[in-house]
């Protein structure tokens, strides 16, 4: 019953949020754009169709075909409505700013019309670039290789390579030619062992069959590990884990496993997803007294939380994903000041803490400032040690 409460205030916050959002957006395209005639009505109906479209292609899911071009514009719009709201807000701040000091110049005044219409030609034709280029860029990860030195590697081993990736969504827009790709990706990378750090599905698993084949080209000598993302479990957690399972994909769910002579390899249930359904949250000190103290210590943890907690507790490494390094500019600077950590490599105290930005996109099938990312982790013993 709590967590109905919660998923209907929260739906009921976000709906608001949209619709004001967008209604002010709408206001002011219109405005600005000064359309007449039937310009003016297809101006209308492009912009509500977009506003309209996500929620219409969820509601007709039993509608394949349809659903899919609805969702598919929907997200899209996702993206330009936040683009939108930054530019509407930008004006809106020169136009208050003029009211105070008159500062724009008299040849912007002068034809209001034109100038409406001028800033709205430039702003639609730069959003269109951003999600053009940024769909591009968002559907080929690059390779990012990442040379960790670890005092508890064996010298005798020399280096330990190991892929990981997080965040591919897998679901209506992200489906199974780019789970295929990055699969192809990995495999091409010569690791010894593959890591996924959560939210591998976007959706029910049930409509997610077609997954198991490219996940099950995933190899690696030690083995394709994976941990559970907030989304694993809002798409159904035993779905979930079946369908890795069934893909060949072994989940780490609050526990450790031993790489013989390599690692100790814990992985913990996401915080955010165990929280919201009421599960316990298990002590990172309690798994990490559990594996062989010999061997370095990597823990995956979907979100970048508990990082002091598995400092303290004495890991060497920690993997997270989740942010996705906010997919679109400037939403990155926003995820920093949530969570405290960028992606990339950070030092914390004694521990090392790697964020990945993601393999796929969450919403908007667009990245802009936040390159989609397979990273190899190239793990060396510390010579000064040996």
């Amino acid at each position: 019953m709590a967590n109905l409460k919660s998923f209907i205030m929260f739906v009921s916050i976000a709906l608001l949020v949209y619709t004001a959002t967008n209604y002010y957006i709408y206001r002011r395209a219109v405005q600005a754009a000064s359309a007449a005639g039937w310009a003016g009505v297809a101006l209308r109906v492009v912009l509500l169709t977009a506003i309209l479209a996500y929620p219409l292609g969820r509601a007709l899911g039993g509608s394949w075909g349809v659903s899919k071009i609805f969702i598919w514009v929907g997200s899209f719009w996702f993206a330009a409505m936040s683009y939108s709201l930054l530019i509407v807000l930008l004006v809106d701040l020169i136009r208050f700013g003029d009211l105070l000091t008159g500062w724009l110049p008299s040849w912007v005044l002068g034809d209001r019309i034109q100038s409406g219409r001028m800033v709205f030609a430039v702003s639609a034709v730069m959003i269109g670039m951003l999600l053009l280029g940024g769909h591009i860029r968002s559907l080929y990860p690059v390779i990012h290789e990442v040379p960790i030195t670890l005092d508890k590697l064996s010298p005798e081993r020399g280096e330990y390579r190991i892929a990981l990736f997080a965040d591919t969504h897998l679901g209506e827009l992200v489906g199974e030619r780019r789970m295929s790709r990055i699969a192809d990706q990995v495999n091409n990378l010569n690791v010894n062992l593959c890591l996924i750090v959560g939210d591998l599905v976007d959706e029910s698993p049930k409509h997610l069959e077609w997954a198991v084949e490219p996940l099950k080209k995933l190899t690696a000598p030690d083995g394709v590990w994976a941990v559970t993302g907030n989304h694993e479990f809002y798409a159904g957690i035993e779905e979930s884990t079946a369908l890795m399972e069934r893909a060949g994909i072994k989940l780490l769910r609050d526990s450790v496993v031993e790489i013989p002579g390599e690692l100790s390899l814990i992985g913990l249930d996401d915080v955010t997803g165990s929280r919201q359904f009421q599960r316990s949250v298990k002590p990172i000190s309690e798994l990490v007294g559990a594996a062989n103290r010999n061997l370095p210590t990597l823990l995956m943890h979907h979100s970048p939380l508990r990082l002091q907690e598995a400092e303290r507790a004495g890991v060497d490494l920690m993997i997270s994903g989740h942010t996705h390094r906010g997919q679109i500019w400037p939403f990155g600077y926003i995820a920093q000041a949530v969570y405290g950590v960028d992606a990339g490599l950070t030092q914390i105290d004694r521990m090392k803490f790697y964020l990945t930005t993601g393999a796929g996109t969450w919403g908007p099938p667009v990245r802009v400032g936040a390159r989609p990312e397979i990273v190899v982790l190239v793990l060396k013993p510390n010579e000064r040690k040996t």
